[in-house]
């Protein structure tokens, strides 16, 4: 398997063994630890997670996560686990929203000129987009910045 520039520090028999590790974990009832996936290569807690969202987005495999216990990474079988899978990234996305607005307010008591902002989510897209006075900024898998 070639895998792009994003994953050029991982060893293809490293990514090779997660991806079988996990396909093998099927659904959200049976999910993989990353403590576990750690015993089986010589990769980070971060590397883990950054690899599994190169899987997703770049690859497309259909793995899944929980935070709740038992917490991991899953094969999605089924429409049910798809739906844990969703459900699981909403916290994070209203997390990620409150730093944003946590971080204009801390830069602004620090005397930068940040104007106020808007951030919203598209519902059923992973693209937030972020209105600052007449522009608006979409982030995703990439920034495209409108005036």
């Amino acid at each position: 398997m070639v895998y792009t520039k994003y994953m050029k520090n991982i060893a293809d028999k490293y990514i090779t063994r997660v991806i079988r590790e996990i396909q093998s974990h099927q659904g959200s009832e049976n999910p993989v630890s990353v403590s576990e996936l750690m015993t089986l290569v010589p990769l980070t807690d971060r590397e883990i997670r950054r690899l599994v969202s190169y899987l997703v987005v770049e690859e497309l495999y259909p793995i899944g996560s929980k935070s709740s216990k038992p917490a991991g990474f899953f094969r999605i079988r089924d429409i049910s686990d798809f739906i844990e899978a969703i459900a699981n990234l909403d916290p994070r996305s209203k997390k990620i929203e409150k730093r944003a607005l946590r971080l204009a307010k801390a830069c602004r008591k620090y005397g930068l000129e940040i104007p106020e902002i808007n951030i919203s989510k598209y519902k059923n897209s992973t693209h937030l987009s972020i209105q600052i006075k007449n522009s608006v900024v979409f982030i995703g898998n990439e920034k495209k910045y409108i005036e």
